[in-house]
């Protein structure tokens, strides 16, 4: 009996070693991803550049990016002073300034952990990090899984509409994935992750959970929603785009109030308030107060624009600029323990202050000096000094027949020192206005034409962008060096003088901006998809030749769906949004293609695959090997 025990044991214990199932042997392994370093910029620049193995940290940077990086003395440690001439620099002057520098990360499989600042630390594998920014906690947002991201309005603190992705080549149908909400979609969409990340303004006239603004996190992959967050009910449309620091995604809103949020969970981190105002989300240390400005008389007479609210906030030396509607310029720091805190403001002279309205401020550096430009609805351009705040220049545009202008709808910096100002008669389109060539540091004119376009991409020696024409009006030909009949539609313009490399007629307006990516452009229609052929599209244009690579009508939509949306051009897909109070991922998936993950179905090949054949036989012999053993 003993026999007979021990032998079915033996077989029990053979049989639960048996693997039940087998990889394929045709199926070929994937091959190994190498290490890699990120330059992480903190401005939403970043860079990736496989790894030349050193023994020290030192040693690999220098093999991987050469002399780029440059190494010193830091309060008696070797570091790492600069990476193509950033360096460590102070923001402010008071109480709440704060120093960024660059700061060293290592990837742990799932995320980026703090490593060190001393450069003679051993390396031996893995992936690393340089991320410019002003605290540990704070980490870079690109990462060996996720590298495409997009994370504030037009891409970086410069808003240059630059992507280093790439869209799609083709855009399959029906369109890879579409979310709808109550409300309207009138701010950019981020991305992250491999996460969507956007707002949804309040439905008009709507009362209860949609009349609320909202914060929404997207997978698209499995085409959920992860999570929702409501955060105002300011009465106002939500036009302005979050940006992402770190872990945290700032929310700015029409109601003068700035959130943050722990962008993987939707926990509330902090708030930012007008003085005697309660917090929305956020008590105690978690909230801060700030004193708007709006009786002063350059701003108090602009009711429509006075209470706008917080203009789109750029992300820079580990720092948050943005502008809000009573005409200041504002600086503030954010930190997960110690929330929103000042750093400077600045109040521009009353013959140049006007109201800011979501356009954001622009970020550059030139010749050592890290610039801030801001246009506003005074028809006023301020240039300040980014670090502390205090003034370069400021000024008033006017047309090429010397009147003041109603807005600076938005500022583009070009490569020099220079930037193109495009302005108008202070409506929400390209009508009523023209643009400039500035240079930066003293705001002088290098060129003005009659030309009203929309905001502008630069890339290289041209820019991109819609214009809207009058009739009779005409525009240089670079090609032929004669003047031709202006017409509506997208051009290819040089930046130099303003004349037309190409020309893509179209009738249908656009307002949100052009994008550059992979030598294409990329834009959307405002006018709704009910226009006929006129409206409703997404286009992607050769930069070279002005040839329509490809033209995507969005759908669902109404006869409301108009779209104040610049497109995302991220991880191979178009993200854009209207006032449908819809998301659409353009890409080259179909949508009857496209699963989740949780619900992909596996075609069997029942007893037949060779991995039940192999157990089978193994069972087999162990069974036989029994049988012998129990009749011993």
């Amino acid at each position: 009996m003993a026999k007979r025990m021990i032998s079915l044991l033996a077989v029990l214990l053979m049989l639960c070693t048996v693997p039940l199932v087998f990889e394929d042997s045709s199926a070929g392994e994937s091959p190994a991803v190498p290490d890699a370093l990120l330059v992480d910029f903190g401005n939403g620049h970043t860079e990736w550049k496989d790894i030349v193995a050193g023994s020290t940290l030192e040693a690999m940077i220098s093999g991987t990016i050469g002399a780029r990086a440059v190494f010193g003395d830091r309060s008696g440690e070797r570091t790492i002073l600069s990476v193509d001439g950033v360096s460590e620099v102070t923001v402010g002057t008071g109480v709440n300034r704060q120093t960024c520098y660059w700061r060293i990360y290592t990837w742990n499989t799932v995320e980026w952990e703090f490593l060190t600042t001393d450069v003679t630390e051993r390396y031996t594998s893995g992936f690393i990090a340089l991320g410019y920014y002003p605290s540990d906690v704070v980490t870079p947002v690109s990462n060996p899984d996720y590298r495409e991201v997009w994370t504030s309005y037009r891409g970086d603190s410069s808003s240059s509409g630059v992507s280093t992705s790439k869209g799609p080549e083709a855009v399959a149908t029906p369109l890879e994935w579409t979310n709808t909400y109550p409300g309207a979609v009138d701010a950019s969409i981020l991305y992250a992750d491999g996460m969507i990340y956007h707002t949804v303004a309040g439905k008009y006239g709507a009362v209860g959970m949609d009349a609320l603004a909202r914060i929404n996190c997207l997978d698209p992959v499995n085409r959920e929603l992860l999570w929702s967050v409501t955060y105002s009910n300011s009465g106002n449309t939500e036009i302005t785009t979050p940006v992402i620091v770190g872990n945290l995604i700032i929310v700015t809103s029409g109601n003068w109030h700035m959130y943050a949020f722990d962008r993987f969970t939707g926990d509330a981190v902090a708030e930012l308030a007008p003085s005697g105002e309660d917090g929305d989300i956020c008590k105690g240390s978690k909230l801060t107060s700030y004193i708007p400005r709006k009786t002063d008389p350059s701003v108090s007479g602009d009711r429509i624009h006075l209470e706008g609210g917080i203009t789109n906030t750029v992300y820079d030396s580990g720092a948050l600029y943005f502008g809000t509607s009573d005409g200041l310029v504002r600086c503030f720091s954010i930190d997960r323990e110690k929330g929103f805190k000042e750093i400077w403001n600045y109040a521009p002279d009353s013959s140049v202050r006007g109201c800011f309205y979501y356009h954001p401020p622009v970020i550059c550096d030139f010749d050592g000096t890290k610039y801030l430009l801001i246009g506003n609805y005074g028809g006023g351009i301020i240039c300040l000094n980014a670090i502390n705040g205090s003034k370069v220049w400021e000024r008033t545009v006017t047309d090429t027949q010397s009147h003041k202008v109603g807005q600076v709808a938005s500022i583009t910096v070009c490569s020099g020192g220079r930037a193109l100002v495009c302005y108008s008669g202070g409506e929400m389109s390209s009508a009523g206005g023209g643009i400039a060539l500035v240079d930066i540091t003293d705001g002088s004119e290098v060129w003005k034409q009659d030309i009203r376009c929309g905001r502008p991409v630069v890339y290289g020696d041209r820019f991109y962008c819609y214009i809207s024409a009058l009739s009779d009006q005409k525009i240089r030909d670079s090609t032929t060096n004669q003047d031709v009949d202006l017409v509506s539609g997208y051009y290819g313009l040089w930046v130099n003088d303003g004349s037309m490399l190409w020309s893509r007629p179209t009738d249908a307006l656009s307002i949100g901006g052009t994008v550059y990516s992979d030598g294409k452009v990329y834009s959307m229609d405002y006018s709704p998809g009910t226009e006929g052929t006129n409206g409703g599209n997404v286009w992607c244009i050769d930069a070279d030749t002005g040839s329509v690579v490809w033209r995507c009508k969005v759908s669902p939509y109404n006869g409301n769906a108009y779209s104040m949306n610049c497109p995302t051009v991220v991880d191979g897909k178009v993200l854009v949004g209207n006032d449908y109070g819809a998301i659409y991922v353009i890409s080259e998936i179909s949508g009857n293609e496209r699963v989740g993950t949780e619900n992909i179905e596996y075609e069997s090949q029942g007893l037949a695959h060779p991995s039940w054949i192999i157990t089978m036989v193994i069972v087999a012999i162990v069974l036989a090997l029994a049988v012998m053993a129990y009749r011993r």
